[in-house]
Order: structure tokens, then C-alpha cells, then sequence
């Protein structure tokens, strides 16, 4: 009888602590031995994947390639190791569903699949890579079954995290970024003078470049937010939360390190945070942050309960007819294969003949050409233009500076709207980037930037022209260059750079630069013609 006493409180302390606390009941789904479906269905999958990769191979490895040389993006090494742990860690679940193929896979694929062919056709590549990557969670359900999809949702979608993607957001927290810090300082009443990203204390000299945007912190903070997120809790509102303040709290947080960074240079009269020791000081403030950001999310944290999907009774064990998943899988192979063979046709295309790219020696107004003394040997750069040229105008004392660079077939590494093509790279050596924005102005929008040196500065205009369509937004050009090409078959387009000496009345200088373009845009058409 004491055994059967002993029993019956121990049967009785654990509904208790099942009472205190309720996650300890949460049901573990224990592993089924592997069915017929899941042999047929899991192999089949496993090589539709493989086909994926091998066919799109490009697109994986030009991710892989900006994982492995680029800092922001190196997260992305680890996504593909992390979404097979979450997976495995979901054995129990998966293992009590099993398969049912489903045509709203195929159709999710093909819509995957013509975004690819898009983007590919625009030469997009964040897209063409985020199109490559919903082509798996389509897979999954196509071949598998979306209740196989639901029990492995989050880490479908914590793959997305390892696209390399969020450039657009450097300019915008550059500016975050020094408004923060100049604001701070401001009401710390240090006098401070403010151009652009650039600001000056008595004690010395700062700028916010790219590197101190903050976007390395915020990438990584997201994506290691994730992961926490989906561990430590089961809500979705609590997920949710945790993921938007992981996305806010660096931002602040980098506006505190900057600022951090200032007065200690500051204090310690230039002597610390100015050399390596200023990226030290960042990333351990990253740290301390994070830490701190774990820590409040521990108070709500929750255990993990099982993934089960709806109607996962009986009907997720309804056999599967082996013709319907051979259909789906042959289905799901030529959907594969589609894109690649319209893309193969249009590689194809000859390039069309070289235009002159031939300005007029004198636009009128008083302009002539004059190539004797350069204004300056900076030069945008534009990646293997197919034809480029760069001409120097002078009026008495002032001095304008055109360059053109014309692409007749949008293609890798050669195209008009590419990450290679910039007025200057991170951290050169002798000209820093002040500030740009877009100027909506007639006939058309412009982009202006403003370049220092020691020595000079430079106020340029440039924009686009796709077909004979102009416009200052890289977005709505590579959308030119896709319905052009789709429906005339050409996608040519060049770029127009124009930059003078920034004099004192910057509105002076703006309207130097927009007089001239009214001269010049006339003879762009026929300058681009072969």
C-alpha cells in the first residue's frame, strides 16, 4: 500500500505544478515511424529542390558570393544552418502529418517562378533572390502539403532573412543618425555646425558615412531577433513584438553610439574612439544592447508548444494516390524549367550598334567645349558601360562637366541601374558624399549630389533615360527597361551626368546646371543614335 500512497502524490504534485504552471503541460509530440507517403513524397521533394538550385544556381550563388564578401550581409551564412536546426526541431510534428500534395503549391510556385522571370528581365536582383526563395515554401507545399507548410512556417520565412537586402535603408539612416547625434549635442549646448552628414565641434571634425548608418546593428539585430522570438515564445503578437523592437531599439540605440563616440573623442581631447578603437566601442555597445533587449524579452517568455495544424486528426493521414504526386512533381518540374528557357531566347539578342555618343561643340548660350584644363579628375562610375564618354563646357569663368554612359543590352555586371554605379565609393580616400536627394522639378526629376574635398566642391545633376524616357528613380527605370523589352524587344537606356563647381549660393549653381540641361537634352536623341 505504500507504493500505491506514493503513487497517487506524485500523481498529485504533478497536476499541481501543471496547474502553477501551464506550458509544463504543453504536449510533446513524440516521432512516428516513417509512413509510405513521406517515402515517396520526402525524396521527390528533396530532388525538386535539388533541380531548384541546380537551374537557379546563379541567383543561390550570387547570394552566397555577397555573404561572403560583404559585413552587413554575413548573417546570411548562418541562416540556411539555422533554418535546418528549426526544422529538426519540428521531427515530432512533421512526423504526425503526412503528406498531401496540393495544387495551390504549383500555383504559388508559378507565381514565385514569374516574379523571377520579372525580375530577371529588369535585371533586379534583391528580387530575382526573393523570388528564389519563395520558390521553396511553394515547393514545400505543392510536394508536401500545407499542413506540412504550417507545422514549419517560421522557419520557411526566417529564410527570407538571409536575401541580402535593406541597402535602400543606408541613406535614410545616415540621416537618422546625424540628426540624432547634432540634436543630442545640441541640447547638451555644444556648438555645433551642420552640412549634410557632416558636422564640427571645437574639439574636431565628424561625418557619418556608411559604416555608421547603424544598418549592420539593425540586420543583424532582426535576424537574431527572430530566432529569439520564435524559441521564446508561441503567440504570435508576442513574436511580432519582440521582432518590431528588435527593429526599433538598434536604430536608437546606434543614435546613442554615435553620440556616445562624440564625447568620448571629445573628453579625451581626440585622443580615443577616432581609430580602430571606434569600431570596438560600437560593437560592444551593440552587444550590451542586445543583451539588455534578451533580457527584458525573458519576462514574457513561453515555452514552445507544438505546431499542429488545423484538421490534423484523420484527414492528415488520408492516402495519397502515388499518380497525383508523380503529377504534381512532373508539373512542378516543368514549371521549374519555363523560365530559364524564355530567358535562355533572349539572351540571344545581339547588341545593337554602338551609338556616337557626339555632343555639340557649341550647345549655344555662350557654352563651347573646352578640354584644356580639367575641372576636376573625379569621374562617376559606371560598371562596363558599353560606350561612355565625359565633356567639359566653359562660359568665362564657369565650367560645366558631361559625362554619358549608354548600355544597349541590360545584362549582369553591364547595366545602367547596378549597385557598381555610384558618384563615389565608401570612404574614399580624398571626396566624401555631403548629401543627395531627388529634385522634382519640370521636365523631369533630378538627383543632386554634393561631393567635398580638401580642395573642391561638386554640385551634379543626373538621371536616367530608358528608351526616351527620363527619370531620377532606379526603380521606375528598371520597370521602363522590363516593358520595353518585353514589348519592343529593346531595353537600351543611358545615364546623364552633370557637375560644376558648388559656388557659395548653392541656388545659383542649381540653376547653372538646369540651364545647361535645356540646352543639351535636344541633342541627347541624336548623340545616343548609331
Amino acid at each position: 500500500m505504500r507504493p500505491r500512497a506514493k503513487q497517487v502524490r506524485s500523481h498529485s504534485s504533478r497536476k499541481v505544478m501543471s496547474m502553477l504552471n501551464p506550458a509544463s503541460s504543453t504536449r510533446v509530440a513524440e516521432v512516428r515511424p516513417v509512413t509510405g507517403a513521406w517515402r515517396s513524397a520526402g525524396p521527390l521533394f528533396l530532388l525538386l529542390l535539388a533541380v531548384l538550385l541546380a537551374l537557379y544556381w546563379d541567383t543561390a550563388s550570387s547570394m552566397v558570393e555577397i555573404w561572403l564578401r560583404s559585413e552587413t550581409f554575413a548573417h546570411g551564412l548562418l541562416v540556411v544552418p539555422i533554418f535546418a536546426w528549426l526544422v529538426w526541431r519540428k521531427r515530432g510534428a512533421l512526423s504526425n502529418v503526412s503528406p498531401q500534395p496540393c495544387l495551390w503549391g504549383l500555383a504559388a510556385l508559378a507565381l514565385s517562378l514569374a516574379g523571377w522571370l520579372a525580375a530577371e528581365v529588369a535585371g533586379v536582383q534583391v528580387v530575382r533572390q526573393l523570388a528564389f526563395v519563395a520558390s521553396i515554401p511553394a515547393l514545400v507545399i505543392a510536394v508536401l502539403g500545407w499542413r506540412i507548410a504550417w507545422v514549419i512556417a517560421y522557419p520557411l520565412a526566417f529564410l527570407f532573412l538571409g536575401v541580402p537586402m535593406g541597402e535602400n535603408l543606408m541613406l535614410p539612416l545616415m540621416n537618422f543618425t546625424a540628426d540624432f547625434t547634432v540634436g543630442a549635442l545640441q541640447l547638451l549646448n555644444f556648438p555645433v555646425y551642420r552640412e549634410g552628414t557632416f558636422f564640427e565641434l571645437p574639439s574636431g571634425s565628424w561625418s557619418v558615412v556608411e559604416a555608421c548608418s547603424g544598418l549592420r546593428y539593425l540586420i543583424s539585430s532582426v535576424t537574431v531577433g527572430a530566432l529569439y522570438a520564435y524559441v521564446s515564445y508561441r503567440s504570435i503578437w508576442r513574436r511580432a513584438a519582440f521582432i518590431a523592437a528588435s527593429f526599433v531599439v538598434p536604430i536608437i540605440a546606434n543614435g546613442f553610439r554615435a553620440l556616445m563616440i562624440v564625447l568620448l573623442a571629445h573628453y579625451s581631447d581626440m585622443k580615443i574612439a577616432t581609430g580602430v578603437d571606434h569600431i570596438i566601442y560600437g560593437w560592444v555597445f551593440f552587444g550590451v544592447i542586445m543583451l539588455l533587449l534578451f533580457w527584458v524579452g525573458s519576462f514574457w517568455q513561453e515555452r514552445e508548444a507544438e505546431d499542429v495544424p488545423p484538421e490534423a486528426g484523420s484527414a492528415a493521414w488520408r492516402p495519397v494516390s502515388a499518380f497525383r504526386t508523380a503529377a504534381v512533381g512532373i508539373a512542378a518540374a516543368a514549371l521549374l524549367a519555363g523560365p530559364l528557357l524564355y530567358v535562355a531566347q533572349l539572351a540571344q539578342r545581339q547588341l545593337p550598334p554602338l551609338p556616337g555618343l557626339v555632343l555639340p561643340v557649341e550647345p549655344g548660350a555662350g557654352w563651347t567645349l573646352d578640354q584644356e584644363v580639367a575641372l576636376t579628375d573625379w569621374r562617376p562610375t559606371f560598371q562596363n558601360p558599353d560606350r561612355e564618354t565625359t565633356l567639359q563646357y566653359r562660359r568665362n569663368d564657369e565650367v560645366i562637366v558631361v559625362h554619358l554612359a549608354w548600355y544597349g543590352r541590360q545584362r549582369q555586371d553591364a547595366e545602367l541601374i547596378n549597385s557598381g554605379n555610384y558618384m563615389i565609393e565608401q570612404e574614399h580616400d580624398v571626396w566624401s558624399n555631403v548629401g543627395e536627394r531627388i529634385l522634382p522639378v519640370t521636365p523631369h526629376a533630378l538627383r543632386e549630389t554634393e561631393l567635398r574635398s580638401s580642395r573642391l566642391r561638386l554640385l551634379i545633376h543626373d538621371w536616367y533615360v530608358v528608351g526616351d524616357t527620363p527619370t531620377a528613380n532606379g526603380v521606375i527605370a528598371k520597370l521602363l527597361f522590363a516593358r520595353n523589352l518585353l514589348l519592343t524587344g529593346d531595353d537600351a537606356g543611358y545615364a546623364v551626368v552633370l557637375y560644376t563647381k558648388k559656388l557659395e549660393d548653392r541656388a545659383k549653381s542649381q540653376a547653372l546646371l538646369r540651364e545647361f540641361a535645356a540646352l543639351l537634352e535636344p541633342g541627347l536623341e541624336k548623340a545616343v543614335s548609331p
